[in-house]
């Protein structure tokens, strides 16, 4: 079975419009975005469209490669008071401490969960767990790999899993794929951006795959498990229209939460 990201994300989307219907206040958005490349540029898109289905206003702020962190800072701090939410979209030049810039935004506004202080769920771990839900997923004491270890997918991934009772076993570049594990596991999550890593003899036929890597292959946009996959095991979530559809939906349903909107 394939996971239909995008028709699970129209449901929670069509329950999440009501509730910012019915808000006091229009939800406003805040990002920030520093020397973005075109793939940045493209999430961006993706999340000031779905702002606008949703009826949420969106503050948006580019700054240069050159710019000084004091005044990423200031610009930081100017989105952060005047929204609801706050993302400041990764990855950001190198020369800036994303560490102090994620930590000026406070535990409500941080909306993307890129501090352990955020009080919301992480938008990718929100993708993961609406899929376990809407298809029934026992985790209770299951076997579970998650491979990479990345702030965005790997970490909450894990952390989300092991919330949920699934015995987590965290693959790395560093530690390698261990094959026997990985072939024992009915719950994968794979964050690790390397095009096919995953073929179907390596998982097995009762697992649930749930794909969260992306790379570039050939011109398109792929992700980890290779498509030889989607027909032999118990479910899988595709790249593209899988994570992707829900992490976007996730991140509004956590700036409804902060706009005290959610039901």
């Amino acid at each position: 079975m394939i996971v239909d990201g995008k028709a699970l994300a129209r449901e929670i989307s069509d329950v999440l419009s009501v509730q910012i219907r019915e808000c006091k206040k229009v939800p406003v958005l805040g990002i920030l975005m520093i020397a973005p490349t075109p793939e940045t540029k493209s999430f961006v898109r993706i999340k000031k469209k779905k702002a606008e289905e949703l009826g949420i206003e969106v503050l948006e702020k580019e700054l240069s490669e050159n710019v000084s962190q004091e005044e990423v800072e200031r610009e930081l701090k100017e989105l952060i008071s005047s929204t609801d939410g706050v993302v400041l979209q990764q990855p950001i030049p190198s020369h800036l401490n994303n560490e102090v810039l994620c930590s000026l935004i406070s535990a409500e506004k941080d909306i993307d969960a890129l501090t352990d202080k955020s009080v919301h769920i992480s938008p990718v771990a929100g993708a993961i767990k609406e899929i376990l839900e809407k298809y029934e997923v026992e985790t209770k004491e299951v076997p579970a790999v998650v491979i990479g270890s990345g702030k965005l997918v790997g970490v909450p991934a894990a952390k989300l899993l092991k919330e949920l009772g699934a015995l987590v076993t965290v693959m790395t570049k560093e530690t390698g794929i261990d094959a026997e594990i990985l072939k024992g596991a009915k719950i994968i999550v794979s964050g690790a951006g390397r095009a096919n890593l995953i073929t179907k003899d390596m998982v097995s036929n009762d697992a649930i795959v749930i794909d969260a890597g992306t790379s570039e292959s050939r011109g398109a946009i792929v992700g980890d498990v290779d498509k030889d996959c989607y027909e032999s095991v118990a479910l899988v979530s595709p790249v593209p229209g899988g994570v992707g559809p829900l992490t976007v939906v996730s991140l509004f349903k956590n700036l409804a939460k902060s706009a005290s909107c959610s039901s």
